[in-house]
C-alpha cells in the first residue's frame, strides 16, 4: 500500500459514519460539516498532495486516505463503497457486484429516495446539515426503487429537469439548490418491490431473501437475469426486443420483479 501523504491527518471536526454510506457520500458531509458546498473545493482547501481525490473515492480507491482523514477504520468505509480488486471484480463489503471492472453496475445519475432524507433529517443527530446521507446501493444500476420506503428512486430534479450529481456535498440538495427531501415519487405495489427488495437485501439494507438460482451470480448479473426473464414473462419472448436503456424504472421494477418470481421454482 502507498503511504500517506506526510501532511495527511485527522481532521477535528469529523461525522459520524452513517449505514451503507459510500466514501464519496462521506467525504461531502466531512466537506459540509467544516462549511464547504463542494467536495472539491474541501479538498483543495485541505492541500493534501492527492490528485482528484474526490474521483479516486468515486472509483473505490483512496480509501486509506479517507479513513485517516476521518479517524475511521479503512474497513468501515470499504464495507459500504463500491471497491474493484487486484483481480477487477467489484465489490462492496463481502457482495460481489460485477466480474468486470468497467463498472457497468454503477448509475451514472445520483439517484435519492427523498423519504429516506426526511427520516435522515428527522431520527439522525449532530448538526443538521450533516444529517442526510447517500446509501450505496441509489447508484447501482439495477436498482430502480428504496425497497424500504416502496417508492421509485428520484432520478431527475423537478426544478432543473437534470439528474441530481453522485458527488454533491449533501444529498438533499440538486445542483441547482433545489431540496429533494421534501418531494414524493411514485409508489410502488409490493409485487414490484421484489426484485429490488433482493437486490438490497444482499447487501443488508432489509430483510434478506434467498434465491437459488439469482444467488449464485453476481449482484448486476442478478439484476440484468431478472430483467431478461421478466420481460419475456411479460411481454413475451418477442414483445419487445431487449434493450440495456430501458428507461422506465416502473416497467424495469415491474418487469424485474417478474423476473424473480417466475425463476423460482415452484413449491409443491
Amino acid at each position: 500500500m502507498k503511504a500517506l501523504p506526510p501532511n495527511l491527518r485527522p481532521i477535528p471536526l469529523r461525522v459520524r459514519p452513517a449505514p451503507f454510506e459510500p466514501a464519496y457520500g462521506l467525504l461531502g458531509r466531512l466537506a459540509v460539516r467544516h462549511g464547504y458546498s463542494a467536495s472539491r473545493a474541501f479538498v483543495a482547501d485541505m492541500a493534501f498532495g492527492i490528485a482528484d481525490f474526490v474521483h479516486e473515492l468515486e472509483c473505490g480507491r483512496r480509501l486509506a486516505e479517507l479513513a485517516c482523514l476521518a479517524g475511521l477504520a479503512k474497513a468501515t468505509i470499504a464495507a459500504s463503497t463500491m471497491v474493484t480488486d487486484q483481480a477487477g471484480i467489484l465489490w462492496i463489503g463481502m457482495e460481489r457486484v460485477d466480474v468486470a471492472a468497467n463498472h457497468r453496475a454503477v448509475s451514472a445519475a445520483g439517484r435519492v429516495c427523498p423519504c429516506c432524507l426526511r427520516i435522515d433529517l428527522e431520527t439522525r443527530d449532530g448538526p443538521e446539515v450533516c444529517r442526510p446521507h447517500r446509501r450505496i446501493w441509489w447508484d447501482l444500476t439495477g436498482v430502480v426503487s428504496c425497497p424500504v420506503h416502496g417508492v421509485l428512486l428520484l432520478d431527475v430534479c423537478p426544478n432543473c429537469g437534470s439528474s441530481p450529481s453522485r458527488v454533491p456535498t449533501s444529498p438533499r440538495h440538486c445542483r441547482c439548490g433545489h431540496d429533494l427531501a421534501g418531494l414524493a415519487t411514485l409508489p410502488l405495489d409490493d409485487a414490484d418491490l421484489m426484485a429490488d427488495r433482493y437486490l438490497v437485501g444482499r447487501l443488508g439494507g432489509v430483510g434478506a431473501s434467498a434465491h437459488p438460482l439469482f444467488d449464485r451470480m453476481p449482484l448486476h448479473d442478478a439484476a440484468l437475469a431478472m430483467l431478461r426473464i421478466g420481460r419475456a414473462g411479460l411481454l413475451g419472448a418477442r414483445g419487445l426486443p431487449f434493450r440495456k436503456d430501458i428507461t422506465e424504472p416502473a416497467l424495469w421494477a415491474k418487469m424485474a420483479s417478474i423476473g424473480f418470481r417466475e425463476a423460482a421454482p415452484n413449491e409443491s
